[in-house]
């Protein structure tokens, strides 16, 4: 689990424990009601992104060259 998925999970917890929404919890800590919503948004694209370049990596290897360096 990631330190986002960490945080994502935490305040999830903290806010139903505390009867409240996570935008209210983001307004309450730092004055910006958008933040978790927006936050959960990047990490959502930040894994498709990761998987993503996973999947590339996957389908192309690195083609090793005579010296024994990689292929730019």
């Amino acid at each position: 689990m990631t330190e986002q998925t960490n945080i994502t999970e935490e305040v999830r917890r903290y806010c139903e424990d505390a009867g409240i929404a996570p935008s209210t919890l983001s307004l309450r800590a730092l004055g910006n009601g958008r933040f978790f919503e927006r936050k959960k948004r990047r990490d959502i694209k930040d894994a498709e992104d990761s998987e993503k370049l996973r999947a590339y990596m996957a389908q192309n290897p690195p083609q090793k060259q005579s010296d024994g360096e990689t292929a730019a």
